[in-house]
């Protein structure tokens, strides 16, 4: 399973962006425009030396890029109608000393090259309405996270931002799939959760060993989308490899229960949050039952056969 990470979208992605921004040009250099009363008149901060505006946006994910470019476009149509109307509201704050050069609509995530030429129809909108605030080499532009990854891994590096990633559920057909064409390593699981008393029950058995390949297939999913961010991922994988090592120690003389399970859980999840606090605890949660569920699957997490009484 591929499934493809949530990002923070809505007033979430709104405060993070307006960090971001502020992060990569300095708190005196990027000025936030406060919208609570008369709404954000099209931008949502800008930089007077660079006569660059921003309007940050985050749909909700996950979607399609169809879907993506609609939600996007139909956000960037809306306000650069702002930026146009409200002449009245953009004049005062940039008075006669700020020309904007780029109107930029930063999203988490762009992927689709129709929403480049929507912004040059907009560009061209906006130069004909002639606007005193506007110079004439402006551009409408698109920019992503990843354009401010400096500023990003400094605020997390700083734990001024927690990050918080989440994927789409591994439905059943999707688990059972899996499970096929990985027969010996679900042969794997299914020996090692057949030790487990409390799962004497084949059916029993089977859903729970089921569940395991669910935080198996959603915790590799929210690894991908942690490659996005190099030095939390490397952080979650030396934890992760920390734990491993002393895993056999462990389980020696332990008697497979569910409760066996939750010790090495509990040991990764406590480990997650001390070493990576960029990382919310929904995603440390999920990483951890990953790693039991893959320590289950490679063997590095086993248990020794219950004895047999003649």
């Amino acid at each position: 399973m591929m499934a493809q990470a949530i990002r923070l979208s809505g007033d979430e992605w709104e405060r993070w962006a307006n960090k971001l921004l502020s992060c990569h040009y300095g708190p005196t250099e990027y000025q936030k425009v406060p919208s609570n009363d008369k709404g954000d008149a099209g931008i949502e901060g800008f930089v007077a030396a660079d006569g660059h505006a921003y309007q940050a946006y985050g749909c909700e994910e996950p979607v399609s890029t169809k879907k993506r470019y609609e939600s996007q476009r139909d956000k960037m149509t809306r306000d650069i109608s702002k930026f146009i109307k409200n002449k009245a509201a953009l004049t005062s704050i940039f008075k006669n000393s700020v020309v904007i050069r780029r109107w930029v609509l930063l999203v988490p995530y762009c992927d689709s090259k129709d929403i480049l030429s929507h912004a040059a129809t907009k560009t061209d909108e906006v130069l004909a309405a002639n606007l005193s605030y506007v110079s004439t080499d402006f551009r409408v532009v698109v920019c992503q996270e990843d354009d401010f990854q400096i500023a990003r891994d400094q605020l997390l590096n700083a734990n001024a931002g927690v990050l918080k990633l989440a994927v789409q559920s591994a439905p059943t057909g999707v688990v059972q799939s899996w499970a096929t064409s990985n027969s010996a390593l679900f042969a794997t699981l299914d020996q090692k959760i057949g030790r487990m008393p409390s799962m004497s029950n084949a059916l029993r058995r089977q859903s729970f060993c089921e569940q395991v390949l669910k935080w198996h297939l959603e915790g590799q999913s929210l690894l991908e989308a942690l490659r996005s961010y190099p030095e939390i991922y490397q952080k979650v994988r030396a934890a992760k490899n920390h734990q491993e090592n002393y895993l056999a120690m462990a389980t020696l003389d332990t008697e497979a229960t569910k409760e066996s399970l939750k010790g090495p859980l509990d040991a990764l999840k406590a480990a997650l949050q001390k070493e990576v606090r960029e990382l919310h605890s929904f995603n440390a949660e999920t990483l951890s039952h990953e790693a039991v569920a893959d320590w289950l699957l490679r063997c590095p997490l086993n248990f020794p056969e219950a004895a047999k009484h003649d």
